[in-house]
């Protein structure tokens, strides 16, 4: 790379959206594994010295910090402003409506943004490189409010109808994209993420079963309280187990104990736990540690993914990266995100998950080494290669 490219990186240390953060970390951490010269100068914008300190921590040597000027970054749309402004941007490519508090611009000279926004705050950098994780919203919409999908969809379709540069995480989400926008003009390009892990293999085991009361071997779940994560059938399995005859089965689960689209779910769990008698078989850790959950999900029997519904998922990552095995959901981007130490189950049936669970209850699974690292520098090398191509206008 003749020219060290400066790319502006929006960044929110996001615990409702956690993936989110270790995104744009694990990007940072990937690009820090390619050769020099390929390196771009970044950018990180965001609101706090805090949070572009969590990214100082990467170690990559070509950062700069940009903070959000302006309290009133975020000005308040009522609904039908909302209504009118989609229309108008799926068909012109801009909103009526904008109200004189975000007339402010990002002053920094930048090659191209990432994952981009069409606030006008950033309207005066050139290129913009979008993510868009999934499309959910078109195949489990109960999961939404209906004013949510409306707006995912317009955003996806203004996208759609310029020529603007969209990555996707998996072949699975590019081909969900021009199934729903087949007319699109936008250029897509499939970039899979891969994770980096800070050190967590020297937390001694025995501390960590002390500090979750811990005192069996477990399956581990580590994610996010959410409906599409499907926790229900994996509770559905162990209350199977338990009628016949497993007593000691025992699930560990972590993450952020609630859902902004559906506010009563955790305690629906909780409900089904305490109605089927399995409260000593389950055990909600909440948001812990990213070290600890690591170690946790290293030392488990196996890990269990059974999600409904994934653009490219990072327990699947983090299972990859550390050699542990999965019990994992049979949906099209599992199979083609992993293809080694796993076993598929249809995440609608509970008995099928049981039966594995209890297989490897007797019988741990065993754990064939993966070289992973490759995985990492591809990530930063796939990066690279886009912005170079959208900085350059190639395929626009």
């Amino acid at each position: 790379m003749v020219k060290r490219y400066r790319i502006g990186l929006i960044f929110r240390n996001n615990s409702n959206w956690v993936a989110g953060t270790y995104y744009i970390i694990n990007l940072i951490h990937a690009l820090n594994q390619i050769d020099d010269e390929q390196k771009p100068e970044l950018v990180i914008i965001t609101n706090t010295p805090e949070e572009f300190g969590l990214i100082e921590k990467t170690g990559y040597p070509y950062l700069k910090f940009q903070q959000i000027v302006g309290k009133d970054f975020s000005p308040t749309y009522h609904k039908i402003e909302r209504g009118i402004n989609r229309v108008f941007n799926a068909f012109i490519g801009k909103p009526l409506i904008v109200k004189k508090e975000t007339k402010k611009r990002l002053n920094c000279d930048l090659d191209m943004l990432f994952p981009a926004s069409n606030h006008i705050y950033y309207s005066t950098i050139k290129n913009h490189l979008y993510w868009i994780p999934d499309f959910q919203e078109h195949f489990l919409p109960q999961f939404f409010s209906e004013e949510e999908i409306k707006s995912r969809k317009a955003y996806q379709l203004e996208l759609a109808n310029k020529k603007s540069s969209i990555v996707f995480s998996s072949n699975d989400a590019i081909s969900h994209f021009h199934k729903f926008y087949p007319n699109a003009l936008a250029a897509s390009y499939v970039m899979q993420f891969a994770v980096t892990h800070p050190k967590y293999n020297e937390i001694a085991i025995n501390d960590l079963y002390e500090k979750y009361n811990i005192s069996q071997p477990f399956f581990f779940c580590p994610n996010q309280v959410w409906a599409h994560k499907n926790h229900i059938v994996v509770l559905k399995a162990v209350k199977r187990l338990k009628e016949l005859g497993n007593n000691k089965i025992l699930v560990l689960f972590s993450g952020k104990e609630h859902d902004n689209r559906n506010l009563n779910f955790f305690n629906e769990l909780k409900k089904f736990i305490v109605e089927n008698n399995i409260e000593e078989n389950i055990k909600f850790l909440g948001f812990i540690d990213r070290e600890d959950q690591l170690q946790l999900m290293n030392t488990a029997i196996s890990v269990i993914q059974p999600s409904l519904f994934e653009g490219w998922s990072t327990v699947i990552e983090d299972v990859k990266s550390i050699g542990q095995y999965v019990i994992a959901s049979n949906l099209t981007v599992h199979k083609e995100q992993i293809t080694e130490n796993v076993t598929f189950f249809n995440p609608n049936e509970a008995n099928e998950l049981a039966d594995i669970m209890s297989r490897f209850s007797s019988e741990t699974p065993i754990r064939k080494p993966i070289r992973y690292e490759e995985n990492v520098k591809k990530f930063g090398e796939q990066f690279v290669h886009i912005a170079e191509r959208v900085i350059s206008k190639i395929n626009r």
